[in-house]
């Protein structure tokens, strides 16, 4: 038998060198690193995805809950504050009967916020201070007035509504816009306000 060729052959399968080894350790670091930098540019992306979406929904709840009840109301009240504005409706709800409530909702300058509340017939609503406010239900966070200092104006029968809501890691406002007027033909009743 030759040892030589026996040899030479053992040599080939001897495994990696200290070079290959780092070469490829570094190789499979460089992976790692490139695939964990897109992995964490998504998980970022989606985040402030999730965060627009929800703000959007907030916003787009808290403009239907006014909107449909300045819809249904008999009329409304519109008050400036300290802290901001109180919009107060007489609102008709009920299935098979029509029942009234007084409805309100109200703009804080200070939070950011609005917040609802909805009370039985006859019960007023006025402006809540900081305590009465954190029983309100809020609506949207995150919100400024588009223009101005104000979210709510009115005129004749007529409230417009026009707001920015956005997130706190972002500031890609969410814009909410629109015009709505009580109930044509319907008395009104200043008992909520």
């Amino acid at each position: 038998m030759n040892l030589v060729p026996r040899l030479a052959r053992l040599r080939r399968e001897d495994g990696f060198t200290l070079t290959e080894m780092l070469v490829s350790s570094m190789l499979f670091s460089l992976v790692i690193l490139v695939a964990g930098g897109i992995y964490l540019g998504m998980f970022s992306a989606q985040r402030q995805v999730s965060a627009l979406t929800s703000t959007a929904s907030d916003a787009q709840l808290a403009g239907t809950s006014i909107d449909t009840g300045l819809r249904n109301s008999s009329g409304f009240k519109l008050t400036s504050t300290a802290n901001g504005q109180l919009l107060v409706a007489r609102v008709a709800g009920g299935a098979t009967t029509v029942q009234w409530n007084c409805r309100a909702w109200y703009y804080s300058t200070s939070d950011h916020t609005i917040r609802t509340k909805t009370t039985t017939p006859g019960t007023p609503v006025t402006a809540p201070n900081a305590t009465q406010l954190a029983t309100w239900t809020l609506l949207v966070d995150g919100v400024n007035a588009r223009t101005g200092s104000t979210i709510f104006t009115s005129a004749g029968k007529k409230v417009t509504v026009s707001f920015n809501a956005t997130t706190d890691d972002n500031n890609r406002p969410v814009a909410i816009s629109f015009s709505s007027t009580p109930l044509a033909g319907v008395t009104e009743s200043t008992t909520c306000y």
